[in-house]
């Protein structure tokens, strides 16, 4: 569910960048622009020009998400991410606004997916006509609402949000409208075969090649480790990531995770 409550940068090395993590990077560092600017004057001008103002307790956030989709008319743009929101099931209500002709761009942290309950559900959405991707690590949960709103988190407990700000139509938007931008165009498209097909269950090999893939090594690097040729690890990547209805090996660490293989 797109929501605040549905939900940096890596250490330089020699290794050429995916350009999701490169993406990924840019929007965090954008974020932490955002965030700090709007720390230092969110109490000067929420009374004065009305463009922002802080929402306090996980409760009041959700509600604001929910009453924010509820008004959209044309477009909604969701980060989905850990930690969440208390608020009412959103799905029925993205339900409604898909039937009205509302779009819905998704983009789902690795670690969301990873949730049952939200890889179900993001299932059903897609069914409905979300677009979802999904990305390794989404730098801030985030929703904006026909280019006139958005939602984003200011401080967070190790559960559940503690204040975000909502944000009237600005040059602060407009950046924001850019980060999310930014980590879409790059991410991986969710597929709704791909999200609800579940291959079998892969062998202590193919697991341990994942897990490599997982944490970035290349073919030359997984031939080393597990005593093939540079030639027969790349076949034996492609081959797990066709099994996984996937195109990337990006995707192929994501599906993995979504279908509890890592």
């Amino acid at each position: 569910m797109p929501s605040i409550q549905a939900g940096m940068p890596r250490p330089a090395d020699p290794t050429p960048r995916n350009p999701t993590v490169n993406s990924t990077a840019a929007g965090h560092d954008a974020h932490t622009r955002a965030r700090k600017a709007v720390e230092s004057v969110s109490r000067s001008t929420v009374g004065a020009a009305g463009v922002l103002r802080v929402v306090h307790g996980a409760e009041r956030i959700g509600s604001t998400a929910h009453r924010l989709q509820r008004g959209a008319s044309s477009l909604v743009r969701g980060v989905v991410k850990p930690p969440y929101a208390a608020t009412e099931p959103l799905d029925t209500l993205e339900c409604h606004k898909l039937a009205e002709g509302v779009e819905y761009r998704v983009l789902y942290d690795r670690a969301a997916l990873a949730r049952p309950p939200q890889l179900d559900t993001t299932t059903r959405m897609m069914q409905r006509g979300e677009q979802a991707r999904v990305v390794q690590f989404a730098p801030t949960k985030l929703l904006i609402v026909d280019d006139e709103f958005g939602l984003l988190p200011l401080t967070a407990g190790p559960d559940e949000l503690e204040s975000a700000v909502l944000l009237r139509d600005s040059a602060m938007l407009t950046a924001l409208i850019r980060v999310f931008d930014d980590l879409w165009r790059p991410a991986a498209p969710l597929r709704e075969s791909v999200a609800s097909a579940e291959p079998d269950v892969p062998t202590d090999e193919e697991r341990w090649i994942l897990s490599l893939l997982a944490s970035g090594a290349t073919d030359d690097a997984i031939g080393r480790l597990m005593g093939f040729s540079s030639r027969t690890a790349h076949r034996r990547v492609r081959e797990l990531v066709a099994r996984l209805g996937v195109e990337t090996r990006f995707q192929a660490g994501v599906r993995a995770v979504q279908l509890g293989w890592l």
